[in-house]
């Protein structure tokens, strides 16, 4: 079983680079940059991807769309959506605006993926990547420089209302990334099963240390120093 004492000493180091660290070229990481334009109201399917995810390109399986969703909220189709407070049964995992990702059929019974990407240059020194997520039916796939990053469930954290929880992920990430020009990429494929699948996500952050494997007794603590830790990186982003 590992010891909690390097956990302690790795956070350690953390807390002590994290305000120096920056998040690259990567804009729009928390989705708080959204300018819905006046005339799209809630439940709107054609707002410029321009406005509702500054910074970031969308994707129905392998077709681009310079449209996506305000609000909306599938019940099957494949769905790019930015919510906020007055979004049907889901609302923001953190602050105004997070992004919400549906896999399900698109403008045929082809069953397609739902995507964000965007390119940027990986912060110097990052070792790992962590964000905020709430899925269910299909696992998500979240990619860097066309790798698949193997994302870990940290913790999980109660929503507000009846919402289900969301949770803490944090991936590891090859070091050779870091300092180069990258294509960051989060999906969500169709379910094999009912649908829709569905994948909602906010703050992403870069962080310049490696996700350490906690001891078991001391997940808890390990997930609450985390969590702060990966709270100030969103911030200084």
């Amino acid at each position: 079983m590992n010891s909690p004492i390097p956990i302690c000493c790795c956070l350690a180091t953390i807390l002590a680079t994290a305000s120096i660290h920056a998040q690259g070229t990567f804009q729009n990481l928390d989705f708080e940059s959204a300018g819905i334009p006046v005339g799209y109201p809630p439940g709107s399917d054609n707002v410029p991807i321009s406005a509702a995810l500054p910074g970031w390109n969308g994707l129905y399986g392998n077709i681009p769309t310079s449209q996506v969703w305000y609000d909306g909220i599938s019940t099957g189709g494949a769905v790019i959506s930015v919510i906020d407070a007055q979004a049907p049964a889901f609302a923001p995992l953190q602050s105004t605006y997070s992004a919400f990702l549906f896999g399900g059929p698109y403008m045929s019974p082809t069953l397609v993926s739902a995507g964000i990407s965007q390119i940027g240059v990986v912060p110097a020194g990052t070792q790992s990547l962590f964000f905020d997520g709430y899925v269910t039916g299909a696992p998500f796939v979240v990619t860097l420089g066309g790798q698949t990053i193997t994302m870990s469930p940290l913790e999980s954290f109660p929503n507000s209302g009846s919402e289900p929880p969301y949770t803490l992920y944090g991936g590891n990430i090859p070091l050779t990334f870091a300092g180069q020009s990258e294509i960051l990429s989060f999906t969500e494929p169709p379910a094999t099963g009912v649908q829709p699948s569905m994948f909602e996500l906010d703050n992403i952050a870069f962080s310049p240390q490696s996700v350490p494997e906690p001891n078991p007794l001391a997940l808890t603590g390990f997930g609450a120093l985390l969590l702060a830790l990966y709270r100030r990186f969103a911030r200084d982003e």
